[in-house]
């Protein structure tokens, strides 16, 4: 993994705290890039966002190996269901950084 891989892809100590504690749709994005990057052996860079999941290679398993990532990395719930609903990197980091509804 080279250097800007490893910057993207930290686990929970290697990342820094944000503001406001919720990550940004950017932030997601290139972390789900830099996943992706790893398993296609690939830049990060070379992978266009907007590619549905499944074109890419993800399948169910690897939806629940992201799931647990994301949630490790940025301390949110991530469903299997939320990757299947919203399945492109940019899709799916719109819906995590949505604002919630309060009691949630």
């Amino acid at each position: 993994m080279n250097e800007t891989q490893q910057t993207q892809h930290t686990g929970t100590g290697g990342t820094p705290p944000r503001a406001g504690g919720r990550p940004s749709a950017d932030e997601i994005v290139a972390w789900v890039l830099g996943f992706l990057a790893e398993i296609l052996d690939v830049p990060p860079q070379d992978i266009d966002p907007a590619t549905p999941l499944d074109e890419l290679g993800v399948d169910s398993a690897t939806t629940l190996v992201m799931c647990a990532g994301l949630g490790d990395e940025f301390a949110l719930p991530v469903r299997p269901r939320d990757v299947f609903d919203h399945f492109t990197a940019d899709a799916l980091a719109r819906h995590l950084t949505a604002p919630q509804p309060a009691g949630v």
